[in-house]
Order: C-alpha cells, then structure tokens, then sequence
C-alpha cells in the first residue's frame, strides 16, 4: 500500500520534469533559430545581392515593373555581370539579344544614339531589359509566366503556345511550356523573385 502510495506521488512528478525538459529543449531550439536567423540572412543576402539597385529602382518605377522580378531576372541571366555575353549573342546584364534591343528601341522612341555595343553598360542594360519587361507585359498580359516566357522564347513562340490548347486552356496563361530551357527559365526566375521578396520585403 505504501509502495502505491509513493509511485502515486512520484509519477507526476516524473511527468512534471518531462514536461519541464521538453519545455526548455523546445526553448533551446527557439532561441538557437532567432541567434542564427541574422547569420543566415546575411548569407542569402550575399547570394541574391541587389546588385545596381539604384538603376533596377529607377527603372522598375519608371516602367511599372516588380523590381523583384528585375533583380530575379539579372541574377538568372547573368549573376549581375556586365560583360556577360551568351554563346547566341545576347549582351549584358539582362541578356538581350539585337532584335529585342533594335524592337526596345523604336517602342521606347529613344533618339539619343544609344547602340547595341552599350549593352555592356549596367544602366543601359537595366533600362532596356526593364523597358522589355513593361512591353512584354502590355503586349502578352499581367501574368509573369507568360512575360518570362516571352522574354526568352520571344512574343511569336508564346503567342503560338498560347493559341494552342495542348498548351493553354485559356488563351492567357500558360498551363505548359513546351521548350525544357524556357520552361526552366521561367521557374528559375520566379524561384528567385520569391527569394528577394522574402528578404527585402
């Protein structure tokens, strides 16, 4: 009777101290996460930088576009390397190709002599791959898959896509995008818009 009478006591009290441990592991864990959150902020911002955020602030303004969506779009591109230049030719931060850039151009009405060789130039190539962004958005609509699309792929292949319901069901939107490097370009940059949303937001 006494043995019972004693377990009676010690068991809640043993199940007093596990509640008081898992508590304070609970706690440890908390607290561990608030001392590395600043750590680990600091790191994803070194790996998404907002690389010419003045020029990318200026001209989203400018043009009406997500600023994100601009810094998402030169670090795939680019990594935010003026001198970039693909093995098809496109030039620059945001990577434009002459067609775009001569199409940027006449919409734009830009009379101020500014060539294709300028592309190297971090604020000629923000402004214009900005400016396409806008354009992109007037001509083929609101929706980001579409205008990144368009971006890579250009206006006609995602104008046919978007008439073919193997590919659209709605005529506006993209539920598939047949060719495997634009399909990955467009999650990559919407990856990574995200990712500068969370930390500079």
């Amino acid at each position: 009777m006494a043995a019972t009478r004693r377990q009676r006591i010690i068991w809640p009290r043993f199940l007093c101290f596990l509640a008081l441990c898992a508590l304070l592991i609970v706690l440890l864990i908390w607290g561990g996460i608030q001392l590395l959150r600043p750590a680990a902020d600091e790191v994803m911002e070194k790996m998404y930088p907002r690389t010419y955020q003045e020029l990318i602030e200026t001209y989203s303004a400018e043009y009406d576009v997500d600023p994100y969506l601009v810094y998402a779009v030169c670090k795939i591109e680019s990594n935010f390397d003026p001198k970039a230049q693909s093995n098809v030719g496109a030039r620059g931060v945001m990577q434009m190709m002459e067609p775009a850039f001569d199409w940027v151009q006449y919409r734009m009405g830009d009379e101020s002599g500014t060539t294709y060789d300028q592309m190297y130039q971090p604020e000629v190539a923000v402004q214009y791959g900005t400016c396409m962004l806008s354009l992109l958005q007037k001509e083929m609509g609101e929706d980001e898959r579409v205008i990144l699309a368009s971006y890579h792929a250009g206006m006609g292949a995602v104008q046919a896509w978007l008439e073919d319901p193997a590919y659209s069901s709605d005529g506006e939107t993209l539920d598939t995008i047949p060719y495997s490097d634009t399909n990955w370009y467009v999650e990559k940059v919407l990856e990574t818009k995200a990712i500068y949303q969370q930390l500079y937001e």
